[in-house]
């Protein structure tokens, strides 16, 4: 296993301990013990928690942008929107975890600049995604006359609102509800 593999392996562990215990859990010495490493062998590969935590909060944005990456092809307009919207969203398991370690982890981006920076950069990608997406379905006259940067901020709002949701109430934001709000709001575009 290289170093890099390492550096993965590390972030997995520190990520299923943060879903399964909370933030405040995920020690040094537990996220050595979940990736199988003494927690000595940690500083060769992070310089310690903050920067697995970064890490951590880097690889959930990279996560999502390969997964809509992967599942748009040729999508353009509405479709191509429903797509970017239905990878944030937490509708199933890997999203739902996602969501958990990300919803733990916004509160220290809010104080570090480095996870800041991160949650700007996804946030800012989103937003020109859902924008040119949007640009599209109006030229295919699929929406109507619409003020596109609104839209896109209603979009995101609504997405992060059902990441919380989702986590912390998950039988009233059920992946099935959170699908019917997409379509409702969609449709009234």
């Amino acid at each position: 296993m290289d170093h890099d593999e390492r550096r993965r392996s590390i972030t997995a562990a520190a990520w299923r301990l943060i879903a399964a215990r909370g933030i405040d859990a995920a020690n040094m010495r537990d996220i050595a013990t979940e990736a199988g490493y003494t927690n000595g062998a940690l500083s060769h590969y992070f310089a310690g928690k903050d920067e697995i935590l970064r890490t951590s909060y880097e690889h959930i944005s990279e996560a999502t942008d390969r997964r809509v990456a992967e599942a748009l092809g040729d999508a353009t307009g509405l479709d191509a929107l429903r797509i970017l919207c239905r990878e944030v969203m937490p509708i199933n398991e890997e999203q739902l975890l996602e969501a958990r370690i990300a919803a733990s982890l916004w509160p220290r981006a809010m104080y570090d600049e480095q996870m800041a920076a991160t949650n700007r950069r996804t946030m800012d990608h989103w937003r020109e995604q859902m924008a040119v997406f949007l640009e599209q379905a109006r030229e295919e006259g699929t929406v109507g006359d619409i003020d596109v940067s609104i839209v896109v901020e209603q979009l995101l709002n609504m997405m992060m609102g059902m990441q919380i949701l989702g986590v912390l109430t998950p039988g009233e934001t059920s992946a099935a509800r959170q699908l019917e709000m997409l379509e409702q709001f969609v449709a009234a575009l």
